[in-house]
């Protein structure tokens, strides 16, 4: 005889379509904990008696409130209104009285009376509603009343009806639809609740507990008093708590208003789930470990739940103090926005908003007003930002005791933070207009400060962003200074720095040239390191003023933009003053700074000038200037008619782009020999028509100039074919060949490279007397790749260029029987293209156009030997002198500074090589030399080769 329809909403549920995960879904309706104890067998059970008709015969004879009592019954009967002159229709049920699959329409049935115990009574599968009019023209609402210890089972609530629980009742399996009501007051109990467009109330003199809600389509829990417990809050849908909300979730579309009914300091709302397109907004009391997938406002801007969304107040107004959240989780894509009150021990994946600044929810979208809302500021207390997450201040927002453990921190103009700390490479940035009190500690991580000059925020405290107290604790801690373009200056301002990490004064993501900082600080201690920039020929560059006390040694790294000062005496340029400083208290990290085409060091000022420091072309302390501004500017103007002076010694760059511009004419050098190496092959061994070859070449030079010294190491390939000619007491040889070469410069200065790809024509003529003109022309495509230190980094160029050349050499080949002597001159000539080019830390480079011409004479000598298997082998030595005729391969850097580089001198060299004819086809040659000279040394120059002949 049970009737149990839960289940009978299920399909229309599932009909529903949420943009959800299956986690994130509205549940199935929970099934009731409790069933009916209204006997199976009622309608034929003896012991209870059906008195429908003695009801219905009381009202039409003009009662309009009764009540039946021991074990009476009402059975499926459409009860409705019969006098529309009665205030109401009312039937009460007592002692163990049932009613049963009835339908109220505009009247009220009671289950006890307020007086009397229910007893026992229940109503079971009851629909509630109101369709009828009384007598004053309005429609009456139909009502199932539940009193003392009354009990309802698969009750449904439609249009104009209502439930109300009082005392110690108890409701279960409750379906309120649109137009319906749900009332639980008192001590009552209501359990397996589904408020699908309706609404249930939990009233305010209650202790009530309603528990295992879903709210839908539109439906409202308003929980003034009393516990709501496992409430889920379906799209477009709304949960007040006032009383206290526990364990709710929200799902997507849903919303949530926590506002203590008890006063602020009470908690409303504890372990709610707002998950993704979820809003929950607290304007007072205290919402509890919220875990936050979607939406969290903490605001005392109110507003009301109207068709289905939450407006905001227009004017964005505050109308309630005293709203907390804590202990809240925001998770990965979530949201805590804090417009006014406090979040307190929030866990942050997602974001966290701190700002006063005027706005509210509109259309479901949060929307921005000008303006701070006044009234209680903004506060975040004892956060942990973690990986992944961001904490961003504005608009008078503070945050105290926050741990950015991995996160991120933006700290916005007006937003203001105390005592925080940075690690696991957690980074916070304070913009123009923020500031730090207490201590921000950077354990591990960064923390990046955005320059300016006085704001009307925090133009009290000093320049730019601003923080009392700085604790840099080890090499993983940076401080990076942002430059703000929109300011006059760029100045940051921290009163206390412990500084034992790295201040950088350019932004994470770099600088840009021609922008500079200036940190301001009372105190400075510590032992880290300042990495700074300058751009010294216009003279200008950061700068960092300690204006109480300096404490501790501290290493300075300093950039440039490449170019080296204009002034010609090289005046030093102003980097730091610090009160109190010793000279020991700044020292430059590598003991001096490539600043252009140049080497700078970082000296201290003498006695009179002893707070100051500068960088200077010569490693001695600068005279100093009258009267020492204690407060500098962040730097000289350049001299606009320099002197001459002293000229420091070479930047790193500066020896790598001269060495580089010396590389082409080896290169061919190498390649020149070995081709000639080839010709005298040819002219030994005299007797094949035409052939084609292959050589491998490896050479190692070591060049030393005025300014450079450097190791190039060659390797190569090479391949040709060539042609007899047979002439009248004579013959010509012609041929033609192609390369590969690269050279590999390896320096204290650089580790660069050069391809060579060359293509050439060659020939022999060769006279019956001995004699022999060889002549080479020869063409080079050349890519060379710089790749120069640069303080404590590399700065890198690429370049393209073309050169070629001409070699001729006359001889004399004189049989000796089984030996040989060839004497001979030769004349080489080479010219490569001019080339201009930047590296990428700003130097400019210029080459002239490389040149060589060399004038060598030498002897050859050897003997032929022939095995028994017919091999002939022709070991040979030679021994020349070589003279380069060319001085002036100049090198132009940053258009001012002219370097000279002069491979010019006399050399020696020694050789000794073998020439085998193996058969009629095939032979093979192989040579190592050495050679000396002044410029150049080439302690081993190699090839070996092999010829077919056709």
């Amino acid at each position: 005889m049970k009737r149990v329809f839960y289940h009978a909403f299920f399909p229309a549920l599932c009909l529903t379509a949420y943009p959800l995960t299956a986690a994130e879904m509205l549940p199935i309706p929970y099934p009731p904990v409790q069933t009916t104890t209204m006997p199976d067998d009622l309608l034929s059970n003896s012991d209870y008696t059906n008195h429908w008709d003695w009801v219905k015969e009381t009202w039409e004879k003009g009662y309009s409130t009764f009540s039946i009592k021991d074990k009476k019954y009402i059975a499926n009967q459409e009860i409705t209104l019969i006098n529309p002159a009665f205030s109401k229709q009312v039937v009460t049920l007592l002692n163990e009285s049932y009613s049963y699959n009835n339908t109220l329409n505009s009247v009220q049935l009671n289950i006890g009376d307020g007086i009397y115990d229910a007893a026992g009574s229940e109503a079971v599968n009851t629909t509630v509603k109101g369709e009828y009019t009384n007598s004053k023209g309005n429609i009456e609402t139909g009502v199932l009343q539940l009193n003392g210890d009354g009990k309802a089972f698969h009750t449904l609530v439609e249009n104009n009806g209502a439930l109300t629980m009082n005392g110690d009742s108890q409701a279960y399996d409750t379906v309120v639809k649109a137009g319906g009501r749900q009332t639980v007051g008192g001590r009552a109990y209501a359990q397996a609740n589904l408020i699908d467009g309706g609404i249930q109330v939990l009233s305010v003199t209650s202790t009530a507990l309603a528990e295992d809600t879903i709210v839908q389509n539109g439906g409202q829990q308003i929980i003034y008093n009393g516990t709501a417990k496992n409430s889920h809050i379906g799209a477009n849908s709304y949960q007040l708590a006032s009383g206290l909300a526990l364990d709710t979730y929200l799902y997507n579309g849903a919303f949530q208003q926590v506002f203590s009914g008890k006063g602020e300091e009470f908690v409303a709302d504890r372990n709610t789930t707002v998950y993704a397109g979820a809003r929950q907004t607290i304007t007072s009391g205290i919402s509890e470990n919220a875990q936050v997938y979607g939406t969290q406002v903490i605001t005392g801007v109110d507003g009301q739940w109207s068709d289905g969304d939450w407006v905001s107040d227009s004017n964005s107004n505050v109308r309630v103090n005293g709203q907390q959240a804590k202990d809240a989780t925001i998770h990965a894509g979530g949201l805590q926005r804090i417009q006014t009150g406090n979040a307190d021990g929030t866990q942050v994946y997602g974001t966290q908003l701190v700002n006063g600044q005027k706005g509210g929810w509109v259309g479901g979208n949060w929307v921005e007003q000008s303006g701070w809302t006044g009234g209680i500021r903004a506060n975040a207390t004892n956060t942990t930002v973690h990986a992944g997450g961001l904490q961003q201040l504005a608009w008078y927002g503070e945050a105290s005791n926050t741990v950015i453990d991995g996160g991120r921190q933006e700290v916005l103009a007006l937003g203001h933070i105390s005592n925080t700390t940075l690690r696991n490479g957690g980074s916070s940035l304070i913009a123009y207009g923020g500031y730090s009190t207490g201590t921000l500690t950077v354990e591990d991580g960064s923390l990046t400060m955005e320059g300016g000059s006085v704001h009307d925020w925090t133009g009290n405290l000093g320049k730019g962003a601003w923080a009392a107290s700085v604790d840099l604790q080890g090499p993983s801690s940076v401080l990076y200074l942002k430059h703000n373009a929109d300011t006059a200056e760029s100045v940051t301002t921290i009163k206390a720095l412990t500084h034992n990490g790295v201040v950088n004064f350019s932004a994470p993501e770099g600088r840009d040239a021609g922008q500079f900082n200036r940190l301001e600080l009372t105190t400075l201690e510590g032992t880290g390191t300042f990495v700074m920039n300058t751009n010294l020929s216009g003279g200008i560059g950061d700068f960092l003023n300690v204006s109480d006390a300096v404490t501790g040694q501290f290493k300075v790294t300093v950039h440039d933009s490449g170019s080296e000062l204009r002034s010609r005496a090289a005046t030093p340029y102003h980097l730091i003053y610090a009160n109190g400083s010793g000279a020991d208290t700044f020292a430059m990290t590598n003991g001096s700074v490539d600043l252009g085409a140049y080497k700078y060091y970082l000296v201290h000022g003498a006695d009179s000038d002893k707070d100051n420091w500068y960088l200077s072309p010569q490693a001695n302390t600068p005279e100093p200037e009258p009267g020492p501004d204690p407060e500098p500017g962040p730097g000289p103007s350049p001299e606009p008619n320099p002197e001459p002076g002293v000229k420091p010694d070479l930047s790193e760059s500066a020896k790598a782009v001269i060495a580089m511009a010396n590389v082409t004419p080896t290169l061919w050098d190498a390649e020149l020999s070995t081709l000639r190496t080839r010709l005298g092959e040819i002219r030994q061994m005299r007797d094949y028509e035409e052939g084609a070859w292959g050589k491998y070449i490896s050479s190692r030079y070591r060049v030393s100039t005025e300014h450079v010294a450097y190791r190039q190491d060659v390797n190569g390939v090479m391949l040709g074919g060539d042609k007899r000619f047979d002439l009248e007491n004579s013959a010509l040889i012609m041929g033609s060949m192609a390369s590969y070469t690269r050279a590999d410069l390896d320096s204290s200065s650089t580790n660069g490279k050069a391809d060579s790809y060359g293509i050439g024509l060659y020939t022999t003529w060769l006279h019956n007397s001995g004699y022999y003109i060889d002549g080479v022309l020869k063409a080079n495509y050349f890519r060379t790749e710089n790749n120069p230190y640069f303080n404590g980094g590399r700065t890198h160029a690429k370049d393209n260029t073309v050169g070629g050349g001409a070699s001729v050499e006359i001889g004399k080949h004189i049989a000796l029987e089984t030996w040989f002597v060839e004497p001979y001159l030769q004349a080489s000539w080479f010219i490569g293209d001019q080339t201009h080019y930047k590296l990428d830390s700003g130097m400019s480079v210029k080459a002239d156009a490389a040149r060589s011409l060399k004038g060598e004479t030498g002897l050859t000598f050897g003997k032929n030997v022939t095995l028994v298997d017919g091999t002939l082998l022709q070991p040979y030595a030679r021994v020349a002198v070589r003279h380069e005729f060319m001085k002036n391969n100049d090198v132009v850097i940053n258009h001012t500074e002219k370097f000279k580089n002069d491979l010019s001198g006399t050399s020696g060299k020694y050789g000794l090589g073998m020439t085998a004819k193996l058969n009629d086809r095939w032979s093979a040659w192989g040579e190592v030399s050495y050679e000396k000279g002044q410029h150049i040394e080439t302690p081993y120059s190699g090839q070996l080769g092999i010829r077919y002949s056709f």
